[in-house]
């Protein structure tokens, strides 16, 4: 009796099997996307434009502002700080939003005296 029942287990668990990957393999096309960019710019004087955007919205947004990074005197370190608290902010929402982070993209854009730098953030959610 017991020799039947391990061997059923067995012929199931081999006929199981082959259909695991194929039910993966269905699964990969099902997530919807999210993107968000940090962009934060480095321009003397306080003149740059730094922002988050999402593509598409994430609650209504499709950008926010964000502190420039610096000021008449240079690098402004508070305004670096409100930056990364409101990164993590956002991040911490799009998690809680049941949104899985996929990969980070750093980017980086420099001219002589100014310069741009982005993070592309993407996430994903099951469909």
């Amino acid at each position: 009796m017991q020799s039947s029942f391990t061997r059923l287990v067995l012929l199931l668990t081999l006929l199981i099997l082959p259909l695991l990957p194929h039910r993966a393999a269905a699964q990969a096309g099902k997530y919807t996307y999210l993107q968000m960019t940090t962009i934060e710019s480095v321009i003397a004087g306080g003149m740059g434009r730094s922002k988050v955007s999402f593509t598409p919205e994430f609650k209504g947004a499709k950008e926010a502002p964000m502190e420039n990074l610096f000021s008449l005197t240079g690098l402004n370190m508070g305004n670096l700080r409100k930056n990364e608290e409101t990164i993590h902010s956002y991040m911490q929402q799009i998690s809680e939003d049941g949104w899985e982070l996929v990969t980070s993209v750093p980017l980086t854009y420099s001219l002589q005296g100014s310069g741009l730098f982005m993070t592309r953030y993407i996430f994903r959610k099951a469909k």
